[in-house]
């Protein structure tokens, strides 16, 4: 009888301390849930800033999402992205022949190392997707690398973004996507599964090292120019390249079933104006004479003259070389029209997307090249009845000789 309460006073204290150490383990080991998401929270950019810095509640947490970005930003090195492949599987297209392999586009990465080798990116993508028409990605991504063999490391981590489609009326959406890579510090490759379409998308980041300008060609001891030549003899920056060449333009037609375009060599000239070092307006012009195919059936030729103004940035200068990345708009306008019965609508205002680097040759004789992409739509008539709309989607690989000013 007296033992009895000695017994329940036992057991409580029991339970309780039993409560006390399992909230205490609580603390020490969380579960397994617990960890994964505070693993997935260092690996956003939220793990950039130091605990104690950190704010709490969900409205701190965006407050440091943004903190961390700009974080990544501002000490990344900058690079350039180039898609490169969407692979299609059979299984899933049957057509796959119609849809694009060959994403031509470009994007702007500035990618951070962390001390634990991890590589964290903030990027701003745009491409031509799957049926020809341009997407826009603005995103961040995150990989844990491990060493391979020299200098080349393999990575699997993950991307999560805010894109915007045609086939879903540009209306702003999230994704979050598997990512792996395979590279270097200065050139990786990376490729992402879509599982809602079981497409992988493949593409590249070049970052060439930072601010290692390469001696300046004839001016002594002067820094490089804006966009890769020197300085004028009386000192002051050549902020203007003129140049001109020539280039190859792909037109991979699509929007009608069975329709097909020619490619065609063109030339190419244009105009660049530095406001800042890093920061310049190019206008540039091309003219190319291509056949369109209906059917199987050659319906004739046509001439294409895109004119277009990009907004570019410039990554800074490594022995000579420069990499930008530019996006604005284009005018293409049809001319020379030799198609008997069929005719296409004469101009069309799209998108336009650049990717490049120049390369100083002298003070003043710049070396300029790269891609250039935009998405004309045309309406194709028939006696004057409209048969629908042909995306030519151009792609420019030009290279051309530019004089400094």
């Amino acid at each position: 009888m007296c033992r009895r309460p000695r017994i329940g006073r036992g057991l409580a204290s029991l339970i309780l301390a039993a409560s006390i150490s399992a909230s205490w383990a609580d603390e020490v080991q969380p579960s397994f849930t617990t960890r994964a998401l505070r693993a997935l929270n260092e690996s956003t950019p939220v793990g950039l800033l130091p605990r104690e810095a950190r704010q709490p509640g969900w409205k701190g947490w965006f407050a440091d999402l943004w903190e961390g970005s700009k974080r990544n930003f501002k000490g990344g090195d900058a690079g350039l992205l180039l898609p490169l492949f969407t692979f299609h599987p059979a299984y899933k297209y049957p057509n796959r022949d119609d849809n694009n392999n060959f994403p031509y586009g470009v994007g702007y990465a500035r990618t951070l190392v962390d001390g634990k080798d991890n590589e964290r990116m903030v990027y701003a993508l745009a491409f031509s997707d799957s049926h020809y028409d341009f997407q826009p990605v603005l995103g961040w991504a995150w990989l844990a690398r491990w060493p391979l063999f020299g200098s080349v490391k393999g990575g699997l981590g993950y991307t999560a973004f805010l894109t915007a489609r045609a086939d879903a009326n540009y209306l702003p959406f999230p994704a979050f996507l598997p990512l792996a890579s395979i590279g270097t510090d200065r050139v990786t490759f990376y490729g992402s599964w879509i599982p809602t379409t079981e497409v992988l998308f493949f593409f590249a980041r070049v970052t060439l090292p930072q601010n290692d300008s390469s001696p300046p060609v004839e001016r002594g001891d002067r820094p490089a120019g804006p966009f890769g030549a020197g300085f004028a003899r009386d000192g002051s920056p050549r902020t203007n390249l003129l140049y001109a060449g020539g280039g190859w333009v792909n037109t991979d037609a699509s929007g009608i079933d069975s329709v097909a375009a020619g490619n065609s060599w063109a030339p190419v000239g244009g105009f660049r104006h530095f406001f800042t070092d890093r920061l310049a307006v190019d206008v540039a012009a091309s003219r190319s004479s291509h056949s369109l195919d209906l059917n199987d059936t050659r319906l004739g030729t046509f001439d294409l003259l895109p004119v277009t103004i990009t907004a570019q940035y410039h990554v800074p200068t490594y022995r000579g070389l420069r990499m930008y990345a530019g996006a604005g708009i284009a005018y293409s306008r049809i001319t020379g029209q030799d198609m008997p019965g069929f005719s296409l609508s004469r101009d069309s205002f799209s998108p336009v997307l650049q990717a490049g680097a120049n390369f100083r040759l002298t003070d003043a004789m710049v070396l300029t090249g790269g891609l250039t992409v935009n998405f004309p739509r045309h309406q194709l008539y028939r006696d004057g009845e409209l048969q629908g709309t042909v995306k030519l989607a151009p792609a420019t690989f030009g290279l051309a000789v530019g004089y400094a000013f």
